[in-house]
C-alpha cells in the first residue's frame, strides 16, 4: 500500500539539484540545498526574500564638480595652457592700444612754469601741467625730450624727468626745480627766438611711459606739441620813471629809474643781470642796466641805472631830433633798447645774448613826464613849480619849442614840408639853450627854486 505522505517537489526548477537527508550530495553529486529537519514553507520563503544593500546619499554639484577635476585635471591644464599662450598676447596688444589711445588723447597743457638761466650751460625747469584718464594708473618716472618739431630730424635741446605718478581722472602734474642741461644750444636758440618774437609759441616733448592698470602693465610713447603764451615781444615795454644822477657816481653812473617788463607767457623766465643799449635811432645815446631780471607773468616794474652818454646827445642832438619827428609830433620822445649783455654769476649766458643783442624793443615817454623827471633830478624831490621855471629860464618856450622852431623856419625857407625834413640843430641855437639850462643849473644850486 503506497505511503499516504509523499514530497511535493513541483516547485523546484526542473534542473534544481536533490539533496539528501544528510546534506550530502546526490546522484547526479551536486550539493544539498536543504538543511537537516527543515520544513517545505520555510524553504520557499527563503527563495523569494532577497537582502537589500545601503543605498548611498547622492553627490552635490560641487562634489561632482570636484571628483570631475580630481579625474580630469591634467587635461584642463593643458588646455589653460594653451589658451593662455593663444590669449594672453592678443590682451596685451588690446591694452597697449587702449593704453595708446589714452596717451594720444591727452593734451597735457603747460599752465605754468619756469625757464631760469643759473650757467652758459644750465637751466632750472619747472613745469605745471595735467593729465586726464579714464581709468586709474601708476606711470613709472619719465625722461622727457623737449624738441622743436619745425625741425626735421629729430633734436631735442633739453630733458626733464617727470618723477612717478599715480593718475585717475583729471590730475595735475608738477614738476619743481629740476636743474637739467641743455644738449642741443642751437634748437634752444631757435626756440627761444620765437618766444620772444611770438604771441604763442609750441613746445613740443616726446618720450616712453610704462604705466601699470592695476596687475596689468603697458609701455606707452609720449609725443605731444603744445601752444604756451609767450612774450609777444615784450609788447608795453616802457621806461616809466627816469632820474639823472648829478654829479654822476664814481663809476660813470648819472641815470636810474624803473621800467616796466611785461611777461605775456605762462612761463617765468630768470636771464641774470640784462645790460641795454638805449638807441635814439641808429644813435647809442647810453647803457642800462637792469638786476636780477625774474619776469613772472604780467608787468614787472624793475629797478635799473646806467650811464647816459650827455656828450653824445649835445654832439648829435640834430640826429636825434630827427629820429623822433612821429612820437614829437603825438607829445612824446622815443628811447628804444637794445640787448647788450645778459650775466648771471659773471658769466655770459650766450643763447640769451643771441637773441637779445638782435632784438629791438621801443619805449615812448610823454614829454611833459620827461622834462618832470629830469627837473626833478635837479630838484631832489623839494616842492617847485614847473611851468614857472620854463617861462623863467626859456621865456615862455622850452628847449624842444625852441628847436623845433628852428627846425621849422629852416624847412620853411627851403620850401619844405617841415615834419619830413630835420636838419641839424645849428650850433648858436643849442649854445642858447645849453646856457639856460646851465643857468637853470646854478639857480637851483644856489637855492632859488
Amino acid at each position: 500500500m503506497a505511503s499516504a505522505f509523499r514530497e511535493d517537489t513541483s516547485h523546484y526548477e526542473p534542473s534544481s539539484p536533490t539533496a539528501s537527508i544528510h546534506g550530502g550530495r546526490g546522484e547526479a553529486g551536486e550539493e544539498t540545498v536543504n538543511a537537516p529537519g527543515r520544513e517545505s514553507n520555510a524553504s520557499s520563503s527563503d527563495d523569494h526574500v532577497t537582502e537589500k544593500t545601503p543605498v548611498a546619499a547622492p553627490l552635490t554639484k560641487k562634489e561632482k564638480f570636484k571628483r570631475h577635476c580630481g579625474r580630469f585635471w591634467w587635461w584642463y591644464l593643458i588646455g589653460l595652457v594653451i589658451f593662455l599662450a593663444i590669449f594672453l598676447p592678443i590682451l596685451k596688444a588690446q591694452i597697449s592700444a587702449i593704453v595708446q589711445r589714452i596717451l594720444n588723447n591727452q593734451t597735457m597743457p603747460v599752465t605754468g612754469g619756469a625757464f631760469i638761466a643759473i650757467t652758459p650751460e644750465r637751466l632750472n625747469i619747472s613745469i605745471t601741467t595735467s593729465l586726464d584718464t579714464p581709468l586709474p594708473a601708476d606711470i613709472d618716472p619719465v625722461t622727457l625730450f623737449m624738441y622743436n618739431h619745425q625741425t626735421p630730424t629729430f633734436s631735442p635741446f633739453v630733458n626733464v624727468t617727470l618723477p612717478p605718478l599715480h593718475v585717475d581722472g583729471e590730475t595735475e602734474i608738477v614738476l619743481t626745480d629740476q636743474t637739467v642741461t641743455i644738449t642741443n644750444e642751437t634748437e634752444l636758440i631757435s626756440w627761444f627766438s620765437d618766444v620772444f618774437d611770438q604771441p604763442k609759441v609750441t613746445l613740443s616733448t616726446r618720450g616712453d611711459a610704462k604705466i601699470h592698470l592695476g596687475a596689468l602693465h603697458s609701455n606707452g610713447h609720449i609725443d605731444k606739441t603744445v601752444e604756451v603764451n609767450s612774450l609777444n615781444k615784450l609788447s608795453g615795454f616802457a621806461i616809466e620813471h627816469m632820474q639823472l644822477l648829478y654829479p654822476a657816481l664814481e663809476n660813470g653812473t648819472n641815470i636810474q629809474g624803473t621800467l616796466n617788463l611785461p611777461n605775456w607767457g605762462a612761463l617765468t623766465l630768470g636771464i641774470g643781470n640784462l645790460s641795454l643799449n638805449l638807441m635814439a635811432g641808429d644813435l647809442r645815446i647810453g647803457l642800462i642796466t637792469i638786476y636780477e631780471v625774474l619776469i613772472p607773468p604780467g608787468n614787472n616794474s624793475r629797478y635799473f641805472n646806467g650811464e647816459l652818454y650827455l656828450d653824445t646827445l649835445i654832439q648829435n642832438l640834430g640826429t636825434v631830433l630827427s629820429t623822433q619827428s612821429g612820437p614829437l609830433n603825438e607829445g612824446n620822445i622815443q628811447i628804444d633798447a637794445v640787448g647788450n649783455a645778459t650775466v648771471v654769476n659773471g658769466q655770459h649766458i650766450r643763447f640769451i645774448e643771441a637773441i637779445l643783442n638782435n632784438r629791438r624793443v621801443t619805449s615812448t615817454i610823454p614829454v611833459t613826464k620827461l622834462m618832470g623827471d629830469l627837473i626833478g633830478s635837479f630838484t631832489n624831490g623839494s616842492q617847485v613849480n614847473i611851468p614857472d621855471i620854463l617861462d623863467d629860464v626859456f621865456g615862455n618856450s622850452t628847449l624842444i619849442q625852441e628847436v623845433m622852431s628852428h627846425w621849422k623856419s629852416k624847412g620853411n625857407d627851403k620850401g619844405e614840408n617841415p615834419k619830413r625834413s630835420l636838419p641839424s640843430v645849428d650850433r648858436g641855437v643849442f649854445g642858447s639853450s645849453a646856457l639856460t639850462l646851465l643857468k637853470l643849473g646854478m639857480r637851483m644850486r644856489m637855492g632859488k627854486y
